[in-house]
């Protein structure tokens, strides 16, 4: 099953205790690197994990911010890189690869190298990627849009922060995902909101329409 992770809640953090905007962001990887994906890699029912990490509208944020984003995320590639093939996870890109900095782009192109042929878990990093614009870009390929597609369809989706809503993430995939609307924000999840949000998961019935 694939787990989807809105991101959210970085800055309100930061500003709630006083720190600047940049370390609400480190501390949020943080929780998605040593609280969410622990707890996801050792529950035997999933095998992936979606990260919806940059948006194609983020854009629209200060150039300061969208520059720190950029190195923090080349900085989480090429430290966690060790961690996840040591752990056989494969990690993939979604999300267009052509306005982002050419270092990250090489962080994202060696790390999709260097662990292709991990099998025990996948990770996908949804940066400069909205759901519509995966779907046109899906279109103009040659094919069925949902073989074009490049997240696989969701289970589980968690917004981090109290927002509700989807923020132009994987519109398609989330048709029949079970939503939870988690209040605190992203660098306050610990593992046990973790656990907790998994077994509402699993309390649910997912007709899926039948």
């Amino acid at each position: 099953m694939n787990f989807g992770i809105i991101a959210d809640g970085n800055r309100r953090w930061a500003k709630k205790h006083g720190l600047g905007t940049k370390e609400g962001h480190k501390r949020g990887f943080g929780a998605v690197k040593d609280e969410l994906f622990p707890v996801l890699y050792d529950n035997p029912e999933f095998n992936a994990m979606t990260v919806y990490a940059f948006s194609t509208e983020n854009w629209k944020r200060s150039p300061v911010e969208v520059k720190y984003l950029m190195d923090l995320y080349a900085d989480m590639l090429d430290s966690w890189l060790p961690d996840l093939m040591k752990k056989k996870v494969r990690l993939g890109h979604c999300g267009r690869k052509t306005r982002i900095p050419a270092f990250l782009k090489k962080s994202i192109l060696e790390a999709e190298k260097v662990t292709a042929k991990n099998r025990k878990f996948i990770i996908y990093l949804c940066l400069d990627y909205g759901g519509r614009d995966e779907i046109l870009r899906a279109v103009k390929k040659k094919g069925s849009i949902e073989k074009n597609l490049e997240v696989p369809d969701l289970d589980l989706i968690v917004r981090t922060g109290g927002e509700q809503r989807l923020s132009n993430f994987c519109i398609w995939q989330a048709a029949y995902a079970e939503f939870f609307f988690e209040k605190k924000f992203l660098p306050e999840l610990k593992k046990a909101d973790v656990k907790r949000i998994l077994k509402g998961f699993v309390e649910r019935d997912r007709r899926k329409g039948k």
